[in-house]
């Protein structure tokens, strides 16, 4: 008999909600050692990408305060809050939460840029 058994989920994905992003147990594994992210959106791909910095990398001159996400980590999951991130990144990608409470992408890790790309043409019914 061969068997080959299946794990819970092996995708990483990115919940947007109208006040914060939730990263499932995969996409938040890849945050556990970050201090702060930066988020920011590629407009030529409709990607949002979610930068994890370390304490070091986060004091750096080049990063305002103001660009600067506290990402909280948690057992199941990553929470970056903030409403003003979402409304910015509704003025590029149509969401509608009058309509929906949520959206759901997949997401894939960028190891050689510590970056996390959420796909938002590939939403998750």
């Amino acid at each position: 008999m061969d068997i080959k058994w299946l794990p819970k989920t092996t995708k990483g994905i990115v919940s947007i909600y109208e006040n914060h992003i939730t990263l499932n147990k995969v996409a938040r594994d890849y945050f556990k050692d970050a201090y702060r992210t930066l988020v920011g959106y590629d407009k030529d791909n409709d990607i949002l990408l979610i930068k994890a910095l370390n304490k070091e990398e986060a004091s750096l001159t080049k990063y305002s305060s103001n660009d600067l996400h506290t990402i909280s980590i948690r057992p199941s999951y990553g929470r970056i809050n903030g409403k003003g991130v979402i409304q910015s990144l509704m003025e590029f990608h149509p969401l509608d939460f009058s309509k929906r409470s949520l959206y759901k992408f997949q997401c894939q890790w960028e190891a050689s840029q510590k970056m996390l790309k959420v796909y938002l043409q590939r939403e998750v019914k």
